[in-house]
């Protein structure tokens, strides 16, 4: 094993431990000039992997494809990523085609993680509605209460993010079903349906 995979297992075996995903993002992109495409397919890959939440991240981009005067390229993007927050804001924000989760096999999440994790979806699935709103034709009164429903909105789900931070900070961990049952020596434990 050479030095920068023994690096490379070292870093991974320290996120893994602390939480985090070894996960492999698929991507495909399209343009009519190969070399536009190339150097769009770069940047992509070098920003993805500067995102924060990446602890490590290394992109494979294959040679672009020629069909009908329109060029293709495809990339695999291998990153270790911090936690599962980090991991939907960065699907939810890059939209891979694809993606692997190498490793765990298996995951404990935090409550703390979940609702953060929740919560960003349904961020970004409101700005993709905001988006779509906006775009289409409303008279002036409209587009300003739906601002303020927006503004509205922005600040519970900032409200509930930090009351989630703060919930997953004090160690708070749900089960699939979030409950907690008695146990057969009368004590509480976590169980799963």
């Amino acid at each position: 094993m050479s030095t920068d995979d023994h690096k490379f297992q070292q870093l991974k075996t320290r996120v893994l431990h602390a939480g985090g995903y070894f996960v492999h993002f698929y991507f495909d992109m399209h343009s009519n000039s190969e070399e536009t495409l190339k150097s769009s397919m770069i940047g992509f890959v070098g920003k993805l992997t500067n995102e924060e939440g990446v602890a490590m991240g290394v992109g494979e981009i294959d040679e672009a494809v020629e069909k009908d005067g329109m060029f293709s390229c495809t990339t695999k993007v291998s990153l270790l990523v911090h936690d599962l927050p980090a991991l939907t804001r960065l699907t939810m924000g890059y939209g891979p085609v694809g993606v692997e989760v190498e490793e765990p096999h298996e995951s404990i999440v935090s409550m703390g993680e979940l609702q953060t994790s929740l919560m960003t979806i349904s961020a970004m699935a409101q700005d993709l509605t905001q988006f779509i709103i906006k775009k289409q034709l409303l008279d002036p009164a409209e587009k300003a209460n739906f601002e303020k429903q927006m503004v509205y909105k922005a600040l519970i789900g900032q409200k509930l993010m930090e009351k989630a931070k703060k919930d997953g900070a004090e160690g708070n961990a749900a089960t699939s079903t979030g409950k907690k049952e008695e146990g057969k020596d009368g004590k509480k434990d976590e169980k799963k349906k």
